[in-house]
């Protein structure tokens, strides 16, 4: 029973330590786009039994599908900046267009009741940093 004991105890120790030597996601190193053609071609020069040719010739296709894949997600981050700007626009038009029609008294509480929303948004975001989105539940997955 003891040697059972000690067993399991090693055991869950173990597990333990290795688990706490995996980096995080935000400790992760990004590489560069030579370094993930070196690994893909690597990878295929191992599974393949490729000759010192073939790897050359592998890693610079890979090494332009990465480049060319980076720029397009540069292209695509550029798009939604613009977008955001314009959303922005819009909605402050909209709120100036709206205050234009209240009291001054309405514009305070209005004032105030927009910084409380954005408070309790702020207040959401921060206590969901660092962890998965998850959906929300609906009827059936409960």
């Amino acid at each position: 029973m003891r040697k059972l004991l000690f067993t399991v105890a090693f055991a869950v120790l173990g597990f333990t330590a290795s688990y706490a030597q995996k980096p995080a996601r935000t400790e992760r190193v990004k590489m560069s786009a030579e370094e993930r053609a070196e690994k893909v071609a690597t990878a295929m020069e191992a599974k393949l039994s490729l000759t010192a040719d073939q790897k050359a010739k592998i890693k610079q296709i890979e090494l332009d599908r990465i480049k060319e894949h980076d720029g397009l997600r540069q292209k695509d981050e550029a798009k939604m900046k613009a977008k955001l700007e314009e959303r922005k626009a819009a909605m402050k038009a909209h709120q100036d267009k709206i205050d234009a029609v209240l009291t001054a008294e309405q514009k305070t509480k209005l004032a105030a009741s927009r910084e409380e929303m954005k408070a309790k948004m702020r207040e959401r975001v921060k206590d969901r940093k660092g962890r998965p989105h998850k959906a929300p539940k609906t009827e059936e997955g409960k």
